[in-house]
């Protein structure tokens, strides 16, 4: 695999979508804070997430709404929707590969980025060069198939002269747990 098996649709919301959607969800989100670097929130099915579990949430009607949105571009209905607040650039996620055993077969991970524009860092699993770049701007998908997270490493780099907050939409279709 010579690149991530990934694509970037830069304005899947348009900009007054997405600020209403940003608006809202910090209106009424609330916040896991068990993560020093960033604030959480899970919806859908459990989810287990850098060593922290997620019990079953409803979705909020405007999240419901996105997934029906996601599906012709993602090829699956998310099932798990994962949020990640970064308070401004000097918020991070870390190079890692996501857990896809938990995923039904043939899908992956779908980003949606509300807020602030942030990188995000791709490198071989094997490598500490970050060999892809990708700028995730405010309404945008960034789908990554499973198959990337076995060569892959990716992450949220820092960036100090962004002063703004974002947040990351992260849609999953989740295996039931038997």
């Amino acid at each position: 695999m010579e690149s991530p098996d990934a694509h970037y649709i830069p304005a899947l919301l348009s900009e007054p979508d997405a600020d209403a959607l940003l608006k809202h969800l910090n209106q009424h989100l609330v916040w896991d804070e068990r993560m020093s670097a960033r604030r959480t929130a899970s919806f859908g099915r459990p989810y287990n997430y850098s060593g922290m579990s997620y019990e079953e949430q409803a979705f909020p009607a405007p999240l419901v709404a996105l997934i029906d949105k996601l599906a012709p571009h993602t090829g699956f209905v998310a099932n798990n929707c994962l949020i990640n607040f970064y308070a401004n650039g000097q918020a991070r996620m870390g190079f890692h590969c996501d857990e896809v055993e938990g995923l039904e077969p043939d899908t992956g991970v779908a980003i949606v980025s509300l807020g602030a524009m942030r990188e995000l860092a791709f490198r071989r699993t094997d490598s500490k060069e970050i060999q892809w770049r990708y700028r995730l701007e405010h309404g945008s998908l960034f789908m990554m198939s499973a198959k990337t997270q076995a060569h892959f490493k990716h992450g949220i780099l820092p960036d100090p002269r962004q002063p703004k907050a974002r947040m990351s939409l992260t849609f999953r279709s989740i295996l039931a747990q038997r």
